[in-house]
């Protein structure tokens, strides 16, 4: 039957002009911004002194569903190079147990981070009006939740074929002794998800990822491999994939309010207050674990530092910014002196303190006095000394009846807690940056070690009220307050942290700490 000419000249049409059989996804996404609400006014529950654009946009254009086909084949992956070859090749075998008890210190720590910016990445989403903006935080918020899972799994692992589990295990229940849990809760969740929100982007997606997920996720994954540690490698790189959308979104961030008047009003002095604050806890923590938690050395922190913090970030990251009105923070320079002593200076605090820990510290050895020396001139004659006499005074083994902590004592120097960083400092002992800062405010005392975290407490003070350790437990004996916070072991006296990392080594007990009578004492009362 012959064809009619309409129905010839439509089957010809077809015939050379196929109909599309699928949609891209770039298609996708630009279709799906027609499906927004439009408000008269931003009904965030997350109130911002900056004006966020309505017409944002993001750089990557993924949807949800091309995100979720993505990440699901990094997972594959990762869990099957975890769950098979690794485990059969028995890799948490092969860890250095220096470089074991650093990853019980990273791991979770890290996964604090992640969970913050999870709550972080929703407030943004909330508080943002441009659908592609929001669809950008949607993806990174996404992102926070698998890393969360990501690390928690790397704990999972240790715990799993590490020879000593203690600490991947029982890390959340001691937060509340030593130091370094509330200077990370300080960094990683006060300064994500308090206050601002355009401040919080700031702090999480500016500087903390931009800034230090470099040093911090890049570096660490050099250190491990080199200390025959293959599992964070394996996690640590998949979570550094997803990482550039998130600097993305922090660079769209201030792209959204770059013509607020409020942004030239107020954006330096944040990006200042949330450099100072984080840098203050990762330039020392994290030059602290990789140097002194590792039996073979990559390179000096101090060059590491400077490579990834001074020259990429605040150099080339914060200069493309620079036509939004932003400068590199004022503090970089008196940051770029802490990188050199002030991790040295923490890990003398970290050691002293020992028994609040959750994880097994080392004094350095021969060889490692040989390479701090070469690469930190003077290191021997301030820092080496001291840890020579500690040796020679049997700090390691419980009969000595000897912790570090008893030294500072005996020789007046006094231990203090930055209000700001709650990080720990010695006037009297260091070769870092800054000086001891002593303010009085609704009947208490605040220290400070540096003009710059001094001038944040100044102009919020409500802002950092938070007990340190030597406040919470002042006229309190040691062994008391560690049973107390959870820091034993299942057989309910041996402690989770110990002065050595000998598998042969003599452990300390809580009568071990209780015989030597050590009673807290806060130095500004």
């Amino acid at each position: 039957m012959a064809l009619s000419t309409a129905h010839k000249a439509a089957t010809d049409a077809l015939a050379a002009n196929r109909a599309p059989i699928s949609v891209g996804a770039q298609e996708v996404h630009k279709w799906m911004q027609d499906f927004n609400w439009d408000f008269a006014n931003n009904r965030t529950k997350y109130p911002t002194k900056y004006h966020m654009a309505n017409d944002t946009k993001e750089q990557f254009k993924l949807t949800a569903k091309e995100y979720a086909r993505m990440e699901s084949v990094k997972d594959e992956r990762q869990f099957g190079s975890l769950q098979d070859a690794l485990a059969r090749m028995d890799a948490g075998a092969r860890v250095h147990p220096k470089w074991g008890e650093t990853m019980k210190v990273i791991s979770n720590f890290l996964e604090v981070g992640e969970y913050n910016a999870i709550a972080a990445t929703g407030m943004l989403w909330d508080c943002a009006t441009a659908p592609e903006q929001k669809n950008g935080y949607l993806g990174q918020c996404m992102d926070e939740i698998r890393h969360t899972h990501q690390c928690a799994y790397v704990n999972y692992y240790f715990a799993k074929y590490f020879h000593d589990p203690a600490g991947h295990t029982d890390a959340r229940r001691v937060r509340t002794l030593g130091p370094l849990w509330k200077g990370m809760k300080r960094v990683f969740s006060d300064g994500f998800i308090s206050g601002d929100a355009v401040e919080c982007s700031v702090s999480l997606q500016l500087v903390g990822e931009a800034c230090f997920t470099n040093p911090l996720i890049v570096a660490v994954t050099e250190w491990a491999s080199m200390n025959g540690d293959e599992i964070t490698p394996t996690v640590f790189l998949s979570i550094e994939t997803d990482e550039l959308r998130h600097m993305a979104n922090g660079y769209q961030t201030v792209v959204s309010i770059a013509n607020d008047p409020a942004a030239a009003k107020y954006l330096n002095t944040d990006l200042n207050n949330a450099f100072w604050t984080q840098q203050k806890y990762f330039t020392p923590v994290l030059g602290m674990a990789f140097e002194y938690g590792s039996k073979t050395k990559v390179e000096p922190w101090v060059k590491t530092w400077n490579r990834w913090v001074y020259e990429d970030w605040g150099g080339i990251w914060i200069g493309r910014l620079g036509k939004y009105g932003v400068a590199s923070p004022q503090s970089l320079k008196d940051a770029k002196r802490d990188a050199y002593w002030a991790h040295h200076d923490l890990f003398l605090l970290a050691y002293a303190v020992w028994p609040t820990g959750f994880f097994r510290l080392d004094l350095p050895t021969k060889e490692d006095a040989e390479w701090f020396e070469a690469n930190y001139p003077g290191w021997q004659d301030f820092y080496g000394v001291i840890y020579d006499e500690w040796r020679a005074r049997g700090c390691e083994d419980p009969a000595s009846g000897f912790i570090p902590l008893l030294w500072f004592i005996e020789n007046g120097h006094e231990i203090y807690i930055d209000r700001t960083s709650q990080v720990p400092f010695c006037p009297t002992l260091t070769k870092g940056a800054g000086s001891l800062r002593i303010h009085e405010y609704n009947g208490m005392k605040h220290a400070f070690s540096d003009q710059w975290s001094e001038r944040m407490w100044l102009s919020e003070p409500e802002r950092y009220e938070c007990q340190n350790m030597f406040e919470q437990y002042a006229g309190r004996e040691l062994s008391e307050v560690i049973a107390e916070g959870h820091g034993v072991r299942a057989d309910g006296k041996t402690l989770i942290a110990q002065p050595h990392v000998k598998k042969e080594g003599k452990l300390w007990t809580l009568e071990d700490i209780k015989r030597i009578g050590c009673v807290f004492k806060n130095p500004l009362a």
